[in-house]
């Protein structure tokens, strides 16, 4: 197995992000405000590098965000991915930007959600237990009319992650009133939360080719019709 740094992408959300990491230890991180850099996105990646006196060769494997989030954003990081995939000859690591924010999360208990716009959220559920973080909610898109058909959490308190779950505070208070304890604002999937998840399954996994990776879409469509918009 290639115990090289790993290079992450993370472009799901208007903060673009990389970062390189190794053994347990961030060498470098870099972040560009706008969503899909396309047009910057290998100043960042040359940057990052160069950060941690590092070379495209020694690199080990590319983790990205895979989704849920933004179309274009986490098209591009499955696409780049895959070209340094190929190219270096080297695994990648698909992370979800949903799981990713359990790296930061201060509670045992989170129900992550982001941001889908067209009054949608991306939402999944994560406990902590002694074998690591456990899935309660897979990851779904969901409606506000959705929420009362979601089964019920784990007992014990819940709280809110992600720009979704701040959003939509009040309803998902409604939803689960027993156990929501609110939420923690300022949580965002980043390059070094991809980064350090998917070095924990770099000891699990020798990863997915290039050709097999996939970005987690949720979501078919991306936009309302001029009808659904009331045009």
């Amino acid at each position: 197995m290639n115990t090289g740094p790993l290079l992450a992408l993370e472009f799901s959300t208007e903060c673009a992000s990389v970062a390189l990491w190794q053994e347990g230890r961030i060498l470098a991180a870099r972040e560009d405000e706008g969503a899909a850099p396309s047009g910057r996105v290998w100043s960042l990646l040359d940057s990052v590098l160069a950060d941690a006196r590092r070379t495209w060769d020694d690199l080990g494997g590319i983790a990205y965000g895979a989704g849920p989030g933004g179309f274009t954003g986490v098209r591009l990081a499955c696409g780049i991915a895959q070209g340094l995939g190929l190219g270096l000859g080297i695994p990648l690591f698909p992370v979800s930007t949903l799981e990713c924010l359990t790296e930061v999360a201060p509670h045992p208990r989170i129900v992550v959600a982001l941001d889908a716009r067209m009054n949608q959220v991306y939402l999944a559920a994560y406990e902590r237990q002694d074998s690591g973080w456990q899935e309660c909610l897979p990851p779904r898109l969901c409606s506000p009319g959705d929420l009362s058909d979601l089964p019920d959490l784990p007992a014990g308190d819940w709280w809110g992650a992600g720009s979704g779950a701040v959003a939509w505070n009040t309803l998902l208070t409604l939803r689960w009133a027993s156990q929501w304890q609110g939420t923690v604002p300022g949580l965002s999937p980043h390059a070094t939360h991809i980064a350090a998840l998917a070095g924990q399954a770099r000891k699990r996994t020798t990863g997915v080719s290039p050709a097999a990776a996939q970005p987690i879409y949720l979501r078919q469509r991306v936009a309302l019709t001029r009808a659904e918009r009331g045009l």
